[in-house]
């Protein structure tokens, strides 16, 4: 089976067509309350997915960088979830996953605010961590209508460190 590499560029169209695809799918099957977004792309998303589904929104922001820099070899928590989730149905939303680890990390913290459940979306998804729900697969990366380059997931690639 080949690979999908080229990299996809998502305009506002397809972005808004990709959001109404999460929120229709999670609103039928899931039923969430609040959603969280993982700062950048992230809050993006999911508050476009929290204005359809006319729910709540708050924010969750992990950071491997300072000023644009990566300096970390794991995400650190900078902005932890609001203590709002307790008993609720919450969405975790970012916009591109490939090796889970910022994804796993939320869920940690927002999971200590003992939700009802918590499920997990993005519009797309590359490697092999597989989010409860995602609009698309590109193994080549992204472009978002709001980035200049593409999110390739690559950064922390061979053993955590980053790349040069």
């Amino acid at each position: 089976m080949k690979k999908d590499s080229a990299i996809r560029k998502i305009d506002w169209q397809e972005y808004s067509r990709l959001c109404k695809l999460i929120a229709e799918r999670t609103k039928s099957d899931f039923r969430p309350e609040e959603i969280v977004g993982i700062a950048r792309g992230g809050v993006i998303v999911g508050a476009t997915i929290a204005s359809l589904l006319k729910i709540d929104f708050f924010p969750i922001k992990f950071s491997r960088r300072v000023s644009e820099q990566v300096v970390r070899k794991h995400p650190k928590l900078l902005v932890p979830p609001t203590a709002h989730l307790e008993t609720k149905r919450v969405l975790l939303v970012d916009d591109f996953c490939k090796t889970g680890e910022t994804i796993r990390s939320a869920l940690r913290e927002i999971n200590k605010l003992k939700p009802n459940i918590v499920a997990s979306a993005v519009l797309a998804r590359a490697g092999q961590f597989q989010p409860d729900y995602y609009a698309i697969y590109s193994g080549g990366g992204v472009i978002f209508p709001w980035e200049e380059s593409p999110r390739l997931g690559q950064e922390f690639e061979d053993e955590g460190v980053p790349k040069k």
